[in-house]
């Protein structure tokens, strides 16, 4: 496997103006219509859903495709079959195959990843595949997706903000506009208070399905993601659904012993994932937390909101290129060596914050 660490695809913008995967799978006879498709958008709980929902649906079809972000530990995580991630060996094969591609249609990072998971799945002749989106909807490049079954709201709230837009209203647009003419939306119970809203912005002929939570469920946030999987599983007539009963993905509520404390590490970055974490934590007065996370506008309220419920939280910065600089964050307690501070603290901790930091601290503690 090759570690997010490595170099790998040979470009690193993100966003630009005008996008041409389009262009691409133009030029491949739009082999993407080959692959029955099931869209998940939101906000928070995508992966952890797509998860859930790729387990689920092996008991039904004999290939089960899965198409993920941002990786954890390995590139190849992000396309998997089956829930087997792709080999080094065919990774290195497909970046080969788009690098015409990559130079003549100047292909983003993420447009990089999606046409080498529609080529492969496609190659593998998957029978359907569970398609978490990278950023919004509408815009996103998975919504090239054509071929959909259904697609999945996950909870919707404030992020990327300046790209989706500054109102929910503008988010909800951006997530449900990869709804395609005559498919199915399946609503996340943490919409609840969106659900008209989400309503008027399905702009095709287009079901809507509302679900409800799965109670059995202990941790908070993953009620919805459960009981969403569990209604589109159900609609599908799979009985097996033992895929309910997994941990979600590594870096989702992760708990791990180490050196006689417990330790919760979580993907807790905007304001209601913290908010759906605290939701989460028993015993509070019993943890301390470190977060650390990249640039963005909504530090202050995350932090607000983790003060009012520890009593001890802590900020940390961390190796990578948009991290944040803690020196200019209004808040007492900055911890300066995040290992230091995990190896010398007496409490348990609960460290959460950017999905770029969290794979950092898990590989620190599975090496120690």
């Amino acid at each position: 496997m090759i570690s997010v660490d490595k170099f790998l695809i040979p470009i690193q913008q993100r966003f630009q103006n005008e996008y041409n995967l389009d262009k691409v799978l133009k030029q491949l006879n739009n082999i993407e219509k080959k692959i029955p498709t099931i869209n998940v958008v939101g906000t928070n709980g995508k992966g952890s859903t797509s998860f859930f929902l790729s387990h689920g649906l092996k008991t039904k079809y004999k290939k089960v495709g899965l198409f993920i972000s941002p990786a954890f530990l390995y590139h190849n995580e992000r396309i998997q079959i089956n829930n087997e991630p792709i080999s080094d060996e065919d990774l290195k094969k497909y970046i080969s195959k788009v690098e015409k591609f990559i130079k003549d249609y100047n292909l983003t990072f993420f447009e990089i990843w999606t046409l080498i998971a529609i080529m492969y799945f496609y190659d593998n002749k998957v029978d359907i595949a569970v398609i978490e989106a990278g950023i919004g909807g509408l815009k996103d490049s998975t919504n090239l997706f054509s071929n959909q079954i259904a697609a999945i709201l996950t909870s919707v709230s404030f992020d990327h903000t300046e790209i989706l837009g500054n109102k929910i209203e503008e988010i909800i647009d951006q997530k449900v506009g990869i709804v395609k003419e005559n498919s199915t939306l399946y609503v996340s119970a943490d919409n609840k208070e969106h659900f008209e809203t989400i309503k008027n912005a399905i702009k095709v002929n287009a079901s809507i399905i509302y679900s409800d939570k799965y109670e059995k469920e202990k941790i908070e946030y993953q009620k919805g993601n459960k009981g969403v999987v569990k209604n589109i599983l159900q609609d599908l007539g799979i009985k097996d659904l033992s895929c309910l009963n997994l941990n979600s993905l590594t870096g989702r509520f992760t708990e791990i012993e180490f050196k006689e404390k417990k330790i919760i590490i979580d993907g807790a970055h905007n304001v209601d994932g913290v908010r759906a974490l605290i939701s989460s934590v028993s015993n509070k007065k019993d943890w301390t937390v470190l977060y650390g996370a990249i640039d963005g506008k909504e530090h202050q309220k995350i932090l607000t909101m983790l003060d009012e419920n520890f009593e001890n939280v802590n900020i940390t910065t961390f190796d990578f290129h948009k991290a944040w600089d803690i020196d200019l964050v209004n808040h007492i307690n900055k911890v300066k060596n995040w290992k230091e501070f995990i190896d010398s603290s007496e409490k348990n901790i609960i460290i959460c914050g950017s999905l770029y930091f969290i794979p950092l601290v898990y590989k620190y503690l599975l090496e120690k």
